[in-house]
């Protein structure tokens, strides 16, 4: 498995141990051409981060998730400084730690266990 691909797992499993609020994975990557050509088709906007979160107040809350050398694609840049110009912010992770680290900025507190 490629390591973005398990860092992406990992996220998964501790963000759905320990938030209670809502969040989801935009799942925008693999499958080929007609995956692809299937996403867009269904409204997918290029650049999307791949995590998003209900944050405070109902804030939009992305986080980009890179294997240690990845990079942010310019399309990537170009939708992030969007989210924030409508009040948002995304944050490029590239380990559960910074995740953490993001959520506490946020002032997003674990609720770790929860009961489903």
């Amino acid at each position: 498995m490629k390591p973005e691909a398990t860092l992406h797992r990992s996220v998964a499993r501790y963000l759905t141990l320990a938030l209670a609020r809502p969040w989801s994975t935009i799942p925008s990557g693999g499958g080929g051409r007609i995956r692809g050509a299937q996403l867009k088709a269904m409204g997918l906007q290029r650049g999307m981060p791949d995590i998003v979160i209900v944050g405070p107040g109902g804030r939009f809350l992305g986080i980009e998730l890179k294997a240690p050398k990845g990079k942010v694609s310019e399309h990537q840049n170009q939708m992030f400084d969007r989210i924030i110009s409508f009040g948002g912010d995304v944050q490029v992770c590239r380990s559960l730690e910074e995740v953490k680290s993001a959520l506490t900025q946020w002032g997003i507190k674990e609720t770790l266990f929860r009961k489903r």
